[in-house]
């Protein structure tokens, strides 16, 4: 690109001159990715600072334009907040933009357009940034009517690398066998719809080094979902849905993500490197014993995961469960468990199938208790279990109560218990600064097995 030769006025400050040389003297290349780290509409604006400016947003790779940053309310509109009013129209804006770009290369484009969106538009934008060779195209649209992705995404798709659509208008149609996606890694299909029950599959199979995948669902028709992807390391399912059938098989996935509701149908395959998971289960009222055990055989399909985080209800719907019959977990050394007023019966059977955990927190933060704190206190069933978990007396270092408020027993019998632990962590919202110093006192008059545990209060 070549560089500018306009003469610039030389301030009267030195310090301020060497602050604006510096800037100046940037080539028009690093200047324009400096700009690519903005949003579109901020991008633009530098093009008023000198006649050198005015071009420089124009060749910034990036399109990131989000239909919120236009909006003009006034005074007396903002007390109502369905009047919307823009001062130009929002899809102007973008056609603008587009022209004042003269086809210049597109690497990300990322749109946001919810009240007024319009697929016409949007189709073309998105069919003239293919073309360009793009590597991420980012949608989350709220048009009025449906919009159909045109099929030129597949067939100019080659370069995407990155491909993200957000919005339950958006419908997604079965590409050819013969188009494909060959440089897509990452693909995140949020409450999008599906013109055939194989459209999801058969997209997957359009995408032969994908190693990201997100899918979401609400309300949506009973959908047959296969995931069958060899070189997918990282999976996040959010299912707010009770009925759908969703069989995985994904033997190089690391992370797992799971939240919403559990399916009869649900299966998970050769997890065998799993690395970390984090499980966000919604209860199922109706039923809870059967979820109960749903969520226990979806649990031990993780068996060979090294960290755990069962976050929300997802361990109330474990105490619920009529079997507890999970196999070892060799591999876990991390386990984040989220406590409720009934679960102290389960955890200590959980910790006999994990031998070799290093670090327990116990959560009453992150717990979706119905209660105020107050009246959600933990009961102490497993001061009572005899038999000492393996990982407590041989292998847990670090312990950490969240949300902890009168829980001494409980703590104390993981001091009694943990012969090799380092450190534990107390930590509390509920407790002012008095109580604080008079729980600490306590802790520290507590037995313990480790000579050499720390104990910190925060």
């Amino acid at each position: 690109m070549a560089e500018s030769t306009s003469k610039h006025h030389k301030p009267s400050n030195p310090e301020e001159a060497t602050v604006v040389d510096r800037i100046s003297n940037l080539p028009d290349s690093i200047l324009s990715h400096i700009l690519s780290f903005l949003r579109t509409k901020e991008a633009v604006a530098t093009s008023i600072l000198s006649s050198r400016w005015k071009p420089l947003w124009t060749h910034v790779p990036n399109l990131n334009l989000d239909d919120d940053e236009f909006k003009r309310i006034s005074d007396e509109q903002s007390r109502n907040a369905d009047i919307i009013r823009y001062r130009f129209k929002f899809e102007h804006i973008v056609s603008r933009i587009w022209a004042l770009r003269n086809a210049n290369p597109l690497r990300k484009f990322r749109l946001r357009w919810g009240f007024g969106c319009d697929p016409i538009h949007v189709d073309t934008w998105v069919r003239a940034a293919i073309a360009q060779g793009l590597e991420e195209l980012d949608l989350d649209l709220c048009p009025d009517q449906p919009f159909y992705m045109p099929c030129t995404l597949a067939s100019y798709g080659k370069t995407l690398v990155v491909l993200k659509l957000s919005g339950y208008k958006i419908v997604l149609n079965s590409p050819s066998s013969s188009l494909g996606f060959p440089s897509l890694k990452i693909l995140h299909l949020h409450s999008v719809r599906y013109s055939n029950h194989d459209s999801f599959s058969r997209i997957l199979s359009c995408c032969p080094v994908l190693q990201d995948l997100s899918i979401e669902i609400h309300d949506e028709p009973e959908w047959d979902f296969g995931i069958i992807v060899p070189t997918l390391k990282k999976l996040h399912l959010n299912m707010d849905s009770l009925v759908y059938k969703l069989v995985t098989n994904t033997p190089a996935l690391e992370y797992l993500y799971f939240r919403g509701f559990l399916s009869e149908d649900l299966s998970l395959k050769n997890l065998s490197n799993l690395v970390k998971a984090v499980l966000d289960v919604d209860p199922d009222y109706e039923d809870d014993e059967e979820y109960g055990n749903m969520e226990w055989d979806f649990i031990s399909a993780l068996n060979s995961v090294k960290s755990l985080y069962l976050y929300g209800d997802t361990t109330l719907c474990l105490c619920r469960s009529s079997k507890f019959d999970l196999p070892m977990f060799h591999n876990l050394t991390f386990l984040n468990f989220c406590v409720h007023s009934c679960i102290w019966h389960v955890l200590p059977l959980f910790l006999e199938r994990v031998p070799n955990l290093e670090v327990l927190i116990l959560d009453k933060v992150m717990t979706n208790c119905p209660h105020p704190p107050e009246e959600c206190s933990i009961t102490l069933e497993w001061i009572y279990y005899e038999a000492v978990p393996k990982c407590m007396s041989s292998h847990l270092t670090a312990f950490h109560f969240k949300g902890f408020i009168n829980e001494l027993k409980v703590v104390g019998q993981i001091l009694k218990w943990a012969r090799v632990l380092k450190k534990m962590t107390i930590s509390s919202e509920y407790l002012d600064s008095e109580e604080e110093v008079r729980v600490l006192q306590e802790l520290l008059m507590l037995p313990r097995q480790s000579a050499t545990c720390k104990i910190e209060f925060n």
